[in-house]
Formats: structure tokens, C-alpha cells, sequence
């Protein structure tokens, strides 16, 4: 009798070691499936990633703070943040006044207001602006003085078409 269950713990044991053989096989392969498809997708994204850089890249050739040129214009002023400092002064044309004056369109439903601004160089800036129903974009220069004035001048308007 002891001969008997000694065989059957031997064939038991050997049926659970077989079937951790192949329970281990099958969960080495699907993490092996799952690491080269996240391998796959890793290289995916990072080609996505190195397309939005360069993007990104392009966008910033005309924006101030991407053109040392520009930068060095400004060398002389005591300002910290140039682009700051000229977006809260033209964003203040929106407060100070019912019509603001670098927007050459009467105001329709509500007076037009400055949304967006992207500063160019130092020069330039190109403008959003919309009073809720109807937009359009401006064209400015600026000139900032030594004392740190600023003056806008408008040089080119669109208001788009309703599209109503």
C-alpha cells in the first residue's frame, strides 16, 4: 500500500509540475505579445512626438521669444519679459476705452475686444479680436521708447464675413 501512494503523490506531483510548465509557457508568451506590441506603440509615439517637436519648432522661427535677433533689440531696456509687457499693454486697450482704437470696425453687437495675441518680432504682433458674433485679426508694430512707453500703430485689418 505505502508502494501505491508513494506512486500516486509521484504521478500527482508530476501533473502539477507539467501543468506549470504549460500555464508558465503560455503567460511567458503573452507578456513576450504584450512587451513587443508596447514596444511597437513606444516607437509610434515617439515618432509622433519628434513630428509635434518640430512643429513646435516651426512655430516658434516667428514668435519673439525664439529669435535672438529680436531679443537683442531690447538689450538696452530695463524690462524683464519683453512679450509680457507688450501683451498686458495692448490686452489694457480692452479696459481703458468704450471703443478701442486699434480696432478699425464700429462696434456691431458689443464692442470688439482683443482675444489672442501673438507677438512676431520686435516689431510686429498679429491680433484676434471679436465682439462674440463677428471676428477678425489686426496687423500692429510697436515701438517701445526708452522710458519704456509703448506705442501701437495699425497697419493691417480682416473682419471675416458672417458666416449667417
Amino acid at each position: 500500500m505505502k508502494k501505491n501512494i508513494i506512486l500516486y503523490l509521484f504521478v500527482f506531483t508530476a501533473l502539477i509540475l507539467i501543468f506549470q510548465l504549460v500555464n508558465s509557457k503560455k503567460i511567458f508568451d503573452d507578456l513576450q505579445a504584450k512587451w513587443s506590441e508596447t514596444k511597437v506603440r513606444n516607437e509610434n509615439l515617439k515618432d509622433s512626438i519628434f513630428q509635434l517637436q518640430d512643429r513646435i519648432d516651426e512655430q516658434n522661427d516667428f514668435e519673439l521669444e525664439g529669435n535672438e535677433y529680436a531679443l537683442r533689440y531690447f538689450e538696452n531696456l530695463s524690462l524683464e519679459n519683453i512679450s509680457s509687457y507688450v501683451k498686458d499693454q495692448l490686452y489694457e486697450t480692452n479696459l481703458l476705452r468704450e471703443k478701442n482704437d486699434l480696432i478699425p470696425y464700429a462696434a456691431m453687437d458689443r464692442t470688439f475686444l482683443i482675444n489672442k495675441v501673438k507677438i512676431l518680432n520686435h516689431r510686429w504682433i498679429i491680433a484676434d479680436f471679436s465682439d462674440g458674433t463677428h471676428w477678425g485679426e489686426i496687423f500692429l508694430t510697436y515701438q517701445i521708447d526708452k522710458n519704456g512707453g509703448l506705442t501701437f500703430e495699425l497697419k493691417e485689418h480682416f473682419l471675416y464675413p458672417n458666416p449667417d
